[in-house]
């Protein structure tokens, strides 16, 4: 049944939280909170109220919270942080319901149980009802990057003047919405804390009692004006994200920050002290220095590798010191700085590798599982040479970015690079290379397009391997090759080369889709009766106009799909009519060898050729049924060849 109304209600303050409203409200009616939370519905089955109501209120508790509270839905939902969660990506994935887990929330910076606050805004706004029963406790305080106050121009404090501990709910993770919810006698301004953990039978435990709104400037007090400038300066511009002006989004504000800003804290608690310098101050330092040296000491000793469940719990969280937080925000927002993408990359780099350096299973974890922006996603990745590299391509969590924002996509890419592009942007490396053979074309021809499909889809050199189509030991090869023969300048400008070629194609009208091709062309077969037209006429042919067209389905299927010919779907089968695999990738072979580019095979050639483009045409217009292709060889002006796809 849905509990009556209480006898009296209060209006909901500015910002105020629904802890905050719950200890106001219980001491206008002489009531403990608990009490009062057990009467709206916000402790049916608890003793206390459970802290992730703080997230949101579900619908039904949200309803006979509303109702006993004479408030509106949407004025119940207000003292959660449900109205952050379009603006704060971390309380977005987050549910209110009794599975929360306190110890994640922290670690994912979703809100901090106990509060943070503002003494002079507790003290209230000097009206009759602040007077009262005290200003509002702000329900962005229980967010971790809110750390300061502009309109006081402080920074929070988080911790009792008098005993010392921080405020709320939470007690060795079980987590409340107030401290001490049975107790009757507090205002909402003292602190709740108890003084011990014992208690005399039948009697209360003793709690601090200390009034809050009178404690002294502690936090960052040793930081100068300058510095606690700064630190305001970020929380406004924060705050402007946490509740941005309509306008302001109408003109296009960039994304949210506070992924990136999040992430960027945790890479340099992780590597510090190699961020030090993105920090503004020595005191800022200081204080993250302070912060970071035993979770460095715990990673940098011996428990580090002979200890299998090694757990820190101040590795991932936000610092609860406001001052502290506020300096680690502030380095990660120097930090990330301009999202220009080569010196975003130079500034990131350093720390990811003294992350991994650190400890990889950690960095793997923090730089993997959360969403962020693609700039800084390209920052974070690690490379092998001018390549993707590293990571498990499992899971979730992985990163695949793609590395610039391109026009084409990857169905756009050819396996194999056309031997144009090549000529046009990439030919002059040869005469730079320390080893060059036979297959040198080949291998930068294969890395190229590569590179092509790490530019729009992302990902390692393996998984850009397997969308191409490519096995993972010809790209583990080719990349072999090229550490051997390439100087690491030459890598330099094999990739401004690329990215020539992908600029030209992102301006190109008439893109092939190429994928599309290689679908289409899967089952195809060169007819035989196309074969002898191709052959007819030319002389010296001999035997190979005799045989199975084999050695002309892969010759065009490579030039259709600009693929390399030994991954010819033909080739894969198991059995080719009684002939041998090996046989026929070495008759290909040696057609193409340019020492055998003469008379009647060169003629075989141009007309292989000219059928292939005619042959693209009709699959680029229809990828299935039958293609017509006119006018192949010279003997041939008024007949048709026919290839079925």
């Amino acid at each position: 049944m849905t509990p009556p109304p209480l006898a009296r209600s209060l209006a909901p303050l500015p910002e105020e939280s629904l802890p905050g409203f719950l200890l106001r409200l219980a001491h206008r009616l002489g009531r403990s909170p608990g009490r009062i939370a057990n009467l709206c519905g916000l402790a049916a089955y608890e003793r206390r109220p459970p802290a992730y109501h703080l997230i949101g209120l579900p619908d039904d508790i949200a309803t006979t919270f509303a109702a006993a509270t004479r408030l509106s839905r949407a004025e119940a939902n207000d003292l959660t942080l449900r109205r952050y969660a379009s603006t704060y990506p971390p309380l977005a994935n987050a549910q209110g319901h009794s599975a929360i887990n306190m110890v994640i929330q922290r670690e994912h910076w979703v809100f901090n149980p106990s509060s943070r606050y503002c003494p002079e805004c507790l003290s209230g706004d000097g009206s009759r009802v602040q007077s009262a029963f005290g200003g509002p406790w702000k329900l962005s305080w229980h967010l971790p990057v809110v750390f300061a106050c502009p309109l006081h121009h402080r920074l929070l404090e988080v911790v009792c003047p008098r005993c010392g501990n921080v405020l709320g709910g939470a007690s060795q993770n079980r987590g409340s919405l107030v401290r001490e919810p049975q107790r009757d006698d507090l205002h909402p301004l003292q602190c709740r804390n108890p003084t011990s953990e014992q208690r005399a039978a039948g009697k209360r435990r003793d709690v601090c009692g200390t009034r809050l709104d009178t404690a002294p400037e502690t936090s960052g007090s040793h930081l100068s004006a300058a510095e606690r400038a700064r630190l305001i300066d970020l929380q406004e511009r924060l705050d402007r994200r946490l509740v941005p002006d309509p306008a302001e989004t109408a003109a296009g504000e960039p994304d949210d920050p506070f992924a990136d800003l999040i992430l960027a804290a945790q890479l340099i608690k992780l590597s510090w002290p190699a961020g030090v310098d993105f920090s503004p101050t020595h005191a800022t330092a200081a204080l993250i220095d302070a912060h970071a040296a035993p979770i460095t000491a715990i990673l940098d000793g011996p428990l580090a590798t002979t200890s299998k469940y090694l757990r820190m719990a101040d590795l991932r969280p936000a610092p609860s010191d406001p001052a502290t937080c506020g300096a680690l925000l502030l380095t990660a927002d120097t930090l990330l700085g301009d999202r220009e993408p080569s010196s975003l990359r130079e500034r990131v780099q350093p720390l990811v590798q003294a992350a991994y350096e650190r400890s990889s299973k950690r960095a793997y974890q923090i730089l993997r599982g959360t969403k962020v922006s693609a700039s800084l996603a390209r920052s974070l990745v690690r490379r092998r040479q001018v390549f993707h590299a590293g990571g498990s391509s499992r899971g979730p969590g992985r990163l695949r970015v793609p590395s610039r924002d391109c026009a084409f996509s990857p169905e756009e890419v050819p396996q194999l690079l056309p031997q144009a592009w090549f000529d046009d942007h990439l030919a002059h490396l040869i005469d730079h290379m320390l080893q060059v053979n036979i297959g040198t074309v080949r291998h930068l021809r294969r890395a190229a397009s590569l590179k092509l499909m790490e530019m729009t889809a992302g990902g390692t050199w393996a998984e850009c391997a397997e969308t191409l189509g490519l096995p993972r030991g010809s790209a583990a090869g080719t990349l072999d090759v090229l550490d051997r023969a390439m100087p690491g300048k030459l890598w330099e400008e094999f990739e401004a080369g690329v990215e020539r070629i992908a600029a030209e194609l992102d301006s190109s009208p008439n893109r092939v889709n190429y994928a599309r091709r290689r679908r289409a062309m899967a089952t195809w077969r060169m007819p035989t009766p196309d074969w002898r037209e191709l052959c007819n006429g030319i002389p010296k042919l001999g035997r190979l106009a005799r045989q199975e067209p084999h050695l002309a389905t892969v010759l065009v299927w490579a030039e259709v799909t600009q693929s390399e010919y030994l991954h010819c779907p033909l080739l894969a089968e198991a059995h080719l009519a009684g002939q041998d695999r090996k046989l026929l990738v070495d008759q290909v072979g040696q057609f193409l060898t340019p020492a055998n580019q003469k008379a009647g095979r060169l003629e075989l050639r141009r007309r292989l050729d000219l059928y292939a483009a005619r042959l693209a045409v009709q699959c680029d217009s229809a990828p299935s049924g039958t293609f017509r292709v006119r006018d192949t060889s010279a003997a041939s002006a008024d007949r048709s060849i026919v290839g079925e796809v």
